[in-house]
């Protein structure tokens, strides 16, 4: 209830009203007041209403205002999401353009050679075309015509390397063709590199999983037809598509364009309204899309509609803590967008520098470390062959000696850039078959083996089937049995066993070796990069190998150690999560 403090003006009335009881008291308040009580109530409900309609329209310009801020921080992520998809696609592009001058840069290109190439990375076909976009050379299994590439390799000889969109190959399974461009003694060149889809999905939708905030952040790679490459979420298939709603927001805009919409989703686990956001990815019609519910990318306005909004409004009683609740809700929301935007922008950065790094020291491991090698070999040689009369021996051995460093060093190179890769490079864990595997690696060491004449028996016992990454588990076997035969090898019977067992209720693998063993005092050094317990000149090897080993191991989530004695062998067991 509103009371009124009589003023002096509601004094004088009520005198006249008691000395003149008489006809119309209203009309004398208003003689004498001035204003009537409706009016004053009226006015004074006018200005609370303006107030209110001020304070809602700056409510809701602000809201706009936390809205459109949000979006484009959305967008924004969206971007460097896309521009470091693009960098990881054109890290290796000058490496791989300058191999595929080199090995298919001849006049003539050998099917066999293409054929070796496809093989040796996995790769559904490839093939090589002129500067007029003509075949020249193709794989086994290479279409006779292929619409999809033949898009990228016209875009690939206007400008650098390409990504095609999804195609089906013959065995009905999607196929991305990727164009890069080289120069050759006859002109311009491009090499057609068809991958298998699920392989590039996997590695992307990877990456795409620790690209986005949050658990209700979605992120999708898609092609320049709308079907789905990766994505962050797990048991999306390649090559579908998604909803027409979002489609349409897609196609909205130019391939090369940022396209941003709302869309809904009706029924399922993410049901409800969603906001997305696309950007284009350099080198292809692709795109990064970014969807994140509505009630999360925007707190502050949960519940904020229209109706409820006015609706507040007009319960004048409870207008102050309806304001004070929404405004600290508001500034709660700023407060976290805030922080998220802090906390991305500092991943990003963080990001991008280590990238940077990598980028770095791939190139100077690929081009800075490489050439000088390469010329201090190439030199050597030509002495070597054009004045071999007229060296004398002691000249001869040490060019041969240098030849041979130059090699070392090469090999050295290539295993740190191994193990330096080893940490970006994503597990793709499968059922893996240990007792296959290590027969396939066994078979490759005997043939090595015999070639020095040294004759290796194995013995294999209960190697189960683990979940690991098939390329990475061949690579702990070729090196752990590569070094049992390698320290084995002076032996009269040189044998390596390789097994496993169980110890508490773990599966714990071995190899086991009548070598020469180490002293378990220097035990510490095993895997440590460049560490060796023995000297170059009795035992091959760079000291990176143990150490390659110890970071697969860990990456698996196991562990490895060792043990071993002078003179009587040495047995390295292992773990895998």
């Amino acid at each position: 209830m509103t009371e009124f403090v009589a003023g002096p003006a509601l004094e004088g009335a009520r005198s006249a009203v008691t000395a003149k009881p008489a006809r119309t008291p209203r009309r004398a308040i208003r003689q004498r007041a001035g204003w009537h009580p409706h009016v004053i109530l009226a006015f004074a409900a006018f200005m609370i209403a303006l107030l209110l309609g001020v304070f809602a329209e700056f409510l809701v310009t602000s809201q706009a205002r936390s809205r459109n801020d949000s979006q484009e921080r959305f967008l924004d992520q969206a971007k460097i999401a896309a521009g470091l998809t693009q960098a990881i696609f054109t890290t290796s592009d000058a490496p791989e353009e300058a191999a595929a001058a080199k090995q298919f840069g001849a006049a003539v290109i050998a099917p066999a050679t293409l054929d070796g190439y496809v093989r040796t990375s996995g790769l559904a076909f490839a093939y090589v075309t002129n500067s007029a976009g003509h075949v020249i050379a193709a794989s086994h299994g290479a279409p006779q015509l292929a619409p999809a590439p033949s898009v990228v390799v016209r875009r690939a000889l206007e400008g650098s390397a390409r990504f095609s969109d999804l195609f089906e190959s013959a065995q009905h399974s999607y196929l991305v063709a990727q164009a890069l461009p080289f120069s050759a003694a006859s002109g311009r060149r491009v090499l057609v590199l068809a991958y298998p889809a699920s392989a590039l999905s996997g590695f992307l939708s990877h990456y795409l999983v620790g690209a986005v905030p949050g658990h209700t952040a979605h992120a999708l790679i898609i092609d320049g037809s709308g079907r789905i490459v990766a994505s962050s979420v797990a048991g999306t298939g390649v090559g579908k598509l998604p909803t027409a709603q979002f489609l349409h927001i897609l196609r909205s805009g130019h391939a090369n364009e940022a396209v941003r919409g709302e869309y809904s989703v009706p029924t399922g686990k993410y049901e409800g309204t969603r906001y997305v956001v696309a950007a284009s990815i350099g080198g292809s019609a692709w795109r990064v899309g970014i969807t994140e519910p509505t009630s999360t990318l925007y707190p502050a306005d949960v519940g904020s509609d229209w109706w409820i909004s006015w609706t507040v409004f007009a319960a004048f009683a409870f207008a102050a803590l309806c304001c004070w609740l929404l405004l600290r809700r508001s500034l709660r929301g700023a407060q976290l967008r805030v922080a998220q935007a802090q906390e991305i922008d500092a991943a990003n950065a963080e990001l991008k520098a280590t990238n940077a790094e990598l980028n770095a020291f791939s190139y100077s491991v690929s081009h800075d470390l490489r050439a000088p090698l390469r010329a201090i070999d190439g030199f050597s040689r030509i002495v070597l062959e054009e004045d071999q009369a007229a060296l004398t021996d002691t000249q001869r051995r040490y060019l041969g000696l240098v030849r041979q460093n130059t090699a070392t060093m090469g090999t050295l190179i290539d295993d740190l850039l191994g193990f330096s890769r080893l940490a970006s490079k994503p597990l793709q864990r499968t059922q893996v078959d240990t007792a296959s595997l290590v027969s396939e690696v066994e078979e490759d060491v005997i043939a090595s083996a015999a070639s020095s004449g040294a004759k290796v028996r194995f013995a294999n016992g209960d190697l189960p089937a683990v979940d690991a990454d098939l390329a990475l588990l061949r690579q702990v076997f070729t090196n752990l049995i590569g070094n049992a035969v390698k320290y084995s090898a002076h032996n009269a019977q040189p044998e390596v066993t390789v097994t496993s067992e169980l110890r508490d209720g773990e599966r714990v693998f071995l190899v086991r070796d009548n070598g020469v063993g180490f002293d378990m005092r220097y035990a510490d050094k095993l895997f440590q990069v460049f560490q060796r317990l023995h000297r170059v000149e009795d035992y091959e090897g760079t000291g990176v190998g143990l150490a390659i080993v110890q970071r697969i191991i860990t990456r698996h989530g196991g562990r490895i150690w060792a043990d071993s004695r002078v003179d009587e062998g040495a047995t390295f067991y292992f773990t895998l999560s």
